[in-house]
């Protein structure tokens, strides 16, 4: 199995790691971490990613695996956060990867905005 380095650069084409980070509403040292692995993936640093990539579900769920997490599992999600996946995976299949926009709608539907920056610089 690739570990998240592997999988992070396979997926990240020609982009830079300070625009996918900036695309993905991630502060550049956190993206920095992940990569280097010094800190562990959380959902929604990956969710972002996500978008900030492009991936389609499967290369999804395959960022997901490298970080040791299933995107697919949801036993311990509250009832909020299985909503704000199943909107999040329904954003990915209709290739809406705008995170800004995602975002407010997120906010509007009340849930936890993607990325982690205090203010959405896109």
């Amino acid at each position: 199995m690739k570990t998240f380095k592997e999988t992070y650069e396979g997926f990240k084409n020609d982009k830079t790691d300070a625009e996918i980070a900036d695309r993905a509403n991630l502060s550049r040292t956190t993206l920095a971490h992940l990569i280097q692995e010094s800190i562990r993936a959380k959902r929604n640093l990956l969710w972002s990613l996500c978008f900030a990539l492009e991936l389609n579900l499967p290369q999804s769920k395959e960022l997901f695996s490298s970080a040791s997490l299933c995107m697919d599992s949801s036993y311990h999600l509250t009832d909020q956060e299985k909503e704000r996946e199943k909107f999040l995976r329904e954003c990915i299949l209709k290739e809406d990867y705008n995170v800004a926009k995602l975002n407010g709608e997120l906010a509007e539907k009340g849930y936890q905005l993607l990325g982690n920056k205090k203010k959405n610089s896109q």
